[in-house]
């Protein structure tokens, strides 16, 4: 009789922690969808990857913290450090765990490292725990674009490479993206493991048929989360146009993913003034265009080795 493999199968699971945009919305009208600002998980490979830290990493963290001993080995992705999506960075419990390892990636040029901007955010003016309290071993990673990020043994730093792409074997590769879509710049990131890949493309505001760069990044990727902020009324709106600001209109966001060929489509960012019924009328409008989609909600999970 032949021998069971003991070999544990691949894993590649998302989950969402918090999926609107702008402020977090503590409101019964949004019960459905969820009120956090942006943060999504990633069980990848031996790998914890964590996709930036609005409110939605707070619930995350105490999750990690929560009846788990020995150290913890996580990575964080900083798609840019505007308030909503660096608000909950500051209450993450993992990072205040001695013994927890934190790889924190995002934007940073020589003027700036991102270890400089988050040390400004939590100066005393603005936060009562500075950020060189914090008790967890952390290393800060800043990022320009075009970077190839490798991760193999969870127990070893990440390698960052410039100018590289594709898979590192077995491991999971993070590929990086800067794009000029949204004020200041945003940066776009790619998931591969074994086959698999999922792009993480929040706060960008496509142009008509979808910024070239940015279809090609996406092109045939299993799963795509991308900013669907607006309907388009809003967007073009005579009074109070959300042009320029930086997000996309669902319309947009599903004809990118039909023209990058994606598998899944998740809509993402979503206006805090839109209520639960505004979201679902705005899905049904995204699988018109692009039926493999559905409107992002906290607690949602997808297994990338288990879609069809």
């Amino acid at each position: 009789m032949a021998e069971k493999s003991t070999m544990k199968p691949p894993r590649f699971r998302l989950e969402f922690w918090g999926v609107r945009g702008s402020y977090p919305t503590p409101d019964k009208t949004t019960l459905a969808y969820g009120g956090h600002t942006s943060c999504v998980e990633a069980a990848v490979g031996a790998h914890h990857l964590i996709f930036d830290a609005g409110t939605g990493i707070i619930p995350l963290g105490k999750k990690f913290a929560n009846g788990r001993s020995g150290p913890q080995h996580l990575n964080l992705f900083l798609s840019h450090t505007h308030h909503d999506h660096v608000f909950g960075f500051y209450f993450f419990e993992p990072l205040f765990r001695p013994g927890n390892r934190i790889c924190v990636f995002g934007p940073g040029s020589p003027e700036m490292s991102l270890h400089d901007t988050l040390r400004a955010a939590m100066e005393p003016r603005f936060f009562p725990v500075k950020l060189q309290d914090i008790n967890a071993n952390s290393k800060f990673y800043s990022l320009q674009g075009g970077e190839r990020i490798a991760l193999r043994d969870s127990r070893d730093l990440p390698r960052v490479e410039r100018g590289a792409g594709g898979e590192a074997g077995n491991g999971v590769t993070i590929l990086v993206k800067k794009s000029k879509a949204h004020p200041n710049g945003v940066l776009l990131y790619r998931i591969n493991y074994r086959g698999k890949s999922a792009v993480y493309a929040t706060d960008v505001e496509q142009k008509n048929g979808g910024h070239p760069d940015i279809v090609h990044f996406i092109r045939g990727a299993d799963v795509l989360i991308h900013d669907a902020q607006y309907l388009n009324r809003e967007y073009h709106s005579a009074t109070n146009p959300r042009k320029g600001w930086g997000h996309s209109t669902v319309e947009r966001a599903a004809e990118v993913a039909k023209r990058g060929a994606v598998k899944r489509l998740i809509l993402f960012h979503h206006e805090p003034t839109h209520d639960d019924e505004t979201i679902t009328a705005m899905e049904k409008r995204a699988q018109g265009i692009f039926p493999a989609t559905t409107a992002a909600y906290e607690g949602m999970k997808l297994d990338l080795f288990r879609l069809r």
